[in-house]
Order: C-alpha cells, then structure tokens, then sequence
C-alpha cells in the first residue's frame, strides 16, 4: 500500500513523542533529521512497516530502545491459551463454526500494544461476550469460503501475541470443514512489538496443526520485497491468504496475491 502524507505525518508524530523522553537535545534533532531524510527518499517507495523498522534503527543509533514486550507477549499467550477450551466449545457449538471462529479470531486483534494505548484484560473479555459471528460481512465471508472450496494451500499471515491462539482455532476449524486444505502460519522473523515470532507459535501450539513459517524480517508486516526465499514461496504458492492486522494490510494489499 503506497504511504499517504498523513500516513507519513503519523509517523513523524510518533516519533517526536518517543523523543521528548530524551534529554540530548542535539541528538534528538539529528535523529529526527535523519528520520525526516529517510521519508523524504523513500515515503513514496516503502510501506508503513518497513519505514517504522527503517526508523527504529535510526532511533537505536542514537537511544537505547528499551521495549521488551516478551513478558507482555508470554501474559497474554498464556491468558488465552486458559480460555482456549472455551472458545473451542463455543466455536464448536455454533451451527457456522467457520464464521465464528472468524469473529473470534478478529476479535482478538484487540491485543495491540503497538495500535493501542491500553490493551485490558477486562476490555479483550467484554469484546469476547460481545462478539457476533454476524459482524463478519456476509458477501466477503461467502466469497473467502467459495475460495476455500477449491483451494488447496491456505496461509495466515499472523500479527499479536494471544490472538495467536485464536488464529489456531480458526485453522482447526477450517481443516475440519475442508479436510485436505494444507494450511500455514506465517510469523515474524524477530521481536517486533508484540508480534508473534516462531516461539510464540511454538508456546501455542500451533506448530501442531500447521506449517509454521518465519518471514525473515523484524518488520511488522508481510513486505515481499523483504521476506526471505521460504516465505515468497510460501506467499505465492497459496491459494487464499488471510492477513490478520494493519502490518500485514498494508504490506500486502496490491501485491496480486489473493489476500483477505
């Protein structure tokens, strides 16, 4: 997805409110004049999630990043990994299993430290009791499952720590509507936020029931100008590819691939 001016506005904003925590006046403004050259060479080229690990690497060149969302990411793995026989059992009794664990597994996008500024445990609760399968647009999901008729491999390019677990129920769910689809999880290839990375998957379970895949990468998204030779393949040899969170949006929207 090409970057708007407000797109590349967002992010200069972003960044100047990581900067005011920093004392160094002079380095600050040379960190973001350097942050504001490398919009001004590439904003019109590059997408949104790679220029955000573009830039946390100018930010490390001059400030020590002191993110770590590794608790974080093993809090909420955990959390829903509790109320995973839960979710199964309500999937499982809804007489459209397929839609339902679509709207769950939509519904857990809500754990976004980086989109939000306050993930809850008690707000994520609230918007599974409220969850209705019925939220899914009927003209998309009747065109996703028509794909997922004649499709033979099936790929989930996946985002947040958490919604993985969901993302896992869904695969589930749709193995046991279409018995012979191959499915595949696609993660990031380092730490970036609290997206999911390969021991995330493993923590999971879902190196269980699908092919795991790193992208190669630490941005957050699926640029396939960027991945590594696994995961190209990956991207073109499936038939239907779910894209789960604004990264992979807009990294992969307009790349040809058949992405919902």
């Amino acid at each position: 997805m090409e970057m708007t001016a407000s797109c590349m506005a967002c992010l200069l904003n972003k960044e100047e409110k990581r900067l005011r925590e920093q004392t160094d006046e002079k380095k600050k403004a040379a960190c973001f004049r350097e942050i504001m050259g490398l919009l001004a060479a590439e904003g019109d080229v590059r997408t949104a999630p790679y220029l955000v690990s573009r830039i946390r690497e100018i930010y490390a060149g001059y400030f020590t990043l002191a993110e770590d969302f590794v608790p974080i990411k093993r809090h909420y793995n955990r959390l829903m990994l509790d109320r995973e026989a839960d979710f199964r059992s309500r999937i499982g009794a809804d007489p459209d299993p397929v839609r339902t664990a679509l709207c769950f597994a939509q519904t857990a996008n809500y754990i976004d430290f980086g989109a939000n500024n306050q993930v809850t445990e008690e707000q994520l609760t609230e918007l599974f009791d409220k969850a209705d399968p019925l939220s899914v647009d009927g003209t998309e999901y009747g065109q996703f499952c028509e794909d997922l008729e004649h499709a033979g491999n099936f790929l989930l390019l996946a985002d947040n720590c958490g919604e993985i677990v969901l993302d896992k129920l869904l695969i589930e769910t749709l193995q046991k509507r279409w018995p012979r689809l191959s499915c595949a999880m696609m993660v990031r290839g380092g730490n970036v936020s609290n997206d999911v990375t390969l021991e995330d998957a493993a923590e999971t379970g879902v190196d269980k029931v699908a092919r795991v895949i790193s992208n190669g990468t630490r941005i957050g998204g699926t640029d396939a100008a960027h991945v590594s030779a696994e995961a190209r393949r990956a991207l073109e040899e499936a038939d239907v590819i779910l894209a789960k969170g604004q990264g992979n949006f807009e990294t992969a929207y307009g790349s040809g691939y058949n992405i919902y």
